[in-house]
């Protein structure tokens, strides 16, 4: 049963994974084909108000996503009645992002007063409201799809309100915005309204399976209330956070001498190249991550400690093992990386100097999953507000006096420090005891060693008249070759089996 069901995980991994590269491909080449199209300016302040948006979505929606998918897994576990549980949770969800919706609609040009700088108008914040209800009732819909382990609904979802959204966009970047018809940001809105609508629909007529029964319910809505909000308050509160961050760098900028422009140019390199750089190749992190929401939850509901250790330490030597090649990747081919996706020379040295925090950021995604299935959300709320204060105050310290890079030093300090005290509390609250040398010394040694033979290679092919993108791809082929190559010596050598039933990947700490 336990191979069954780890089985499906890896396979819906495996799904999920191939939707998201696809999504994220199409996401960084609408990004670049914004930032050509209209400027880095344009895209920065795009990128602002959908920050301005997402803090409303969570805000008004409360995480219907998360709390969906977390406590119809506990309900499922302990043999309750889930589907109670979904209409608690879509019922409240909904009653409180209409309540906010048609209040924003009503104070739109108040708020289009305090985000002029964004260049939104009354038009675009009001459409931007009608889909915060949307949003929410999807988000819940989301969330029943992976409590019942069916992850296929919300990829293909995600495909078809991206889909929509970037035709929307490239339309009126192509036909309207150049011709004064439009604003970028009234793009965006119909955009947002748009997706959230279609992907709404979809999950709606979708027949989802779901177990009938007539079991009670474990729960009550009042008991359930209770348990719900500290989940949504960690979210909006790291919600609020990025989105106050976000808000700052522009002014911080302003304060270094740059003009309106350049700053909101310089922001949106960094959102909108820079960080989906540094996060594509984690797909399969955040495919994992969003899975072992409801297996956790599930194997804590039965009392199944054992799992728990066993499901995170897996998926942690997966995630390092994996982020220390694209350390490798980012550090070896960041300048040119940096240059097609369309950014100039500093976006390339930027990538190169935020590689060593891509371990960080990779085990954050995991280890926020591990969290959130272990219903653990006051330690992550409490984590994430330290590590928004390190980040806001280096931010405002080094910002106004190294400008761009200013940007780039606040982003590592707060990954470095928070993530250090997730891990050591994650480690402490499975009951983990890391094998240092399986988890960091073997891969640490084998992607040397293919990095050094990379780079070989490397000097060779441009010795040939090779150019930058044929390099970096035959380079990466054979990095990746020689790295998987040299893991499976060294396991061999010292005798592991790479059968986890058998043997696990962390020693497990027996209580």
């Amino acid at each position: 049963m336990g191979e069954t069901k780890r089985t499906t995980m890896m396979q819906e991994t495996v799904f999920l994974s191939a939707f998201s590269v696809i999504l994220q491909g199409m996401g960084l080449l609408l990004n670049v084909f914004l930032t050509r199209r209209l400027g880095a300016a344009s895209v920065g302040a795009l990128t602002l108000i959908g920050s301005f948006y997402g803090l409303a979505a969570v805000l008004s929606g409360g995480s219907g996503f998360i709390a969906a998918s977390r406590f119809i897994s506990e309900e499922l576990g302990c043999g309750g009645n889930p589907k109670r549980i979904f209409r608690y949770t879509a019922g409240f969800c909904l009653s409180l992002s209409s309540t906010a919706a048609a209040l924003i609609f009503l104070f739109a040009p108040r708020i289009t007063g305090l985000i002029s700088k964004t260049g939104a108008s009354v038009l675009t914040v009001r459409i931007l409201c009608l889909s915060l209800p949307v949003s929410a009732v999807t988000a819940c819909l989301k969330g029943r799809c992976y409590a019942y382990q069916k992850a296929i609904f919300p990829a293909v979802a995600e495909c078809i309100e991206f889909i929509l959204r970037a035709g929307i966009l490239a339309f009126f970047t192509v036909f309207f915005i150049p011709y004064g018809k439009a604003t970028v940001l009234t793009a965006f809105a119909v955009s947002m309204l748009a997706g959230q609508g279609i992907a709404a629909l979809f999950l709606v007529l979708l027949p989802v399976p779901h177990r009938q029964n007539t079991n009670p319910c474990s729960i009550r809505f009042g008991a359930l209330l209770r348990l719900m909000l500290p989940v949504m308050g960690n979210t909006c509160l790291v919600s609020l956070l990025s989105s106050t961050n976000d808000a700052l760098v522009p002014l911080t900028l302003l304060q270094y001498g740059n003009s309106t422009e350049q700053a909101l140019a310089q922001f949106g390199e960094f959102e909108a190249i820079i960080i989906p750089a540094l996060f594509f190749p984690s797909v399969v992190q955040c495919c994992m991550s969003g899975l072992m929401v409801p297996e956790l939850s599930r194997a804590r509901a039965e009392h199944d400690s054992e799992k728990i250790r066993l499901t995170t330490g897996r998926v942690l030597e997966q995630t390092v093992t994996f982020s220390l090649f694209i350390v490798m990747f980012l550090v070896q081919f960041g300048k040119p990386l940096g240059v097609m996706l369309g950014g100039d020379e500093q976006t390339g040295k930027v990538l190169q100097y935020m590689a060593p925090v891509v371990p960080f950021i990779y085990i954050e995604i995991i280890l926020e999953g591990v969290i959130r299935g272990l219903g653990k959300q006051n330690f992550s709320s409490v984590n994430y507000l330290g590590e928004y204060i390190v980040r806001i105050s280096v931010l405002l310290m080094c910002v106004p006096m190294f400008g761009f890079y200013g940007i780039v030093a606040s982003y590592m300090a707060c990954n470095l420090a928070g993530n250090s005290i997730r891990i050591f509390y994650v480690l402490r609250a499975t009951g983990l005891r890391p094998n240092w040398k399986r988890l960091i010394l073997r891969p640490a040694f084998a992607v040397l060693l293919s990095w050094q033979i990379s780079v070989l290679l490397g000097l060779i092919l441009r010795r040939f008249g090779a150019n930058d993108a044929a390099a970096m791809v035959v380079c990466s082929v054979c990095a990746a070759l020689i790295y998987g190559f040299g893991l499976r010596v060294m396991q061999k050598y010292d005798g592991n089996s790479d059968n986890i039933s058998r043997k696990p990947v962390m020693q497990a700490e027996r209580n």
